[in-house]
């Protein structure tokens, strides 16, 4: 299960979001809901949740600066922003800055929504195997490292171990 954020201003809206499907069927589970972005971010750092969906004009901190701070933080979350019609500007702005996608209010229903859980569940399970791969990839390198100091201890000259240590190793 992804950990999924939802963060909007309006109490109906974070409801209406949280109820409108069942967020499991679709590999999420909602970590928690926030009226704005210094909330979101507490959140964050609480539940390292791998979505966020957020509300663009919101008081205290909006969207745009909720994404930035993410980013900032190097958090590894994907955005997906709901908007507006009028937020035309803010919507294009979040997407440079690395949303990966946007639904409008009016128009979002299950089906929408159900949709754009898809796409970003295929991403964020991209990351997850990109990472895994990295991993495996990191310990092999390990592996034959510490193979090729046990091949080079046994071939040299193993009288003085300690001369040995300090030329391969910073002792």
């Amino acid at each position: 299960m992804f950990k999924v954020l939802l963060v909007d201003d309006e109490p109906l809206m974070r409801v209406a979001l949280q109820s409108m499907l069942n967020w499991e069927t679709y590999g999420y589970s909602v970590c928690g809901t926030a009226a704005n972005g210094e909330d979101a971010l507490h959140l964050i750092e609480k539940h390292n949740p791998e979505l966020v969906i957020t509300d663009l004009k919101m008081p205290r901190m909006d969207g745009i600066s909720l994404i930035r701070e993410i980013q900032s933080r190097e958090c590894s979350c994907k955005i997906l922003v709901i908007s507006n019609y009028s937020d035309f500007e803010l919507v294009r702005e979040a997407l440079k800055l690395g949303a990966v996608d946007y639904l409008l209010k009016l128009d979002m229903d299950e089906a929408s929504l159900a949709h754009q859980l898809e796409q970003v569940r295929l991403l964020l399970e991209k990351d997850r195997s990109d990472q895994k791969i990295e991993l495996e990839r990191m310990q092999l390198i390990d592996s034959q490292r510490k193979k090729q100091i046990l091949r080079d201890f046994f071939s040299s000259d193993a009288s003085d171990p300690s001369s040995f240590l300090q030329d391969n190793f910073d002792c």
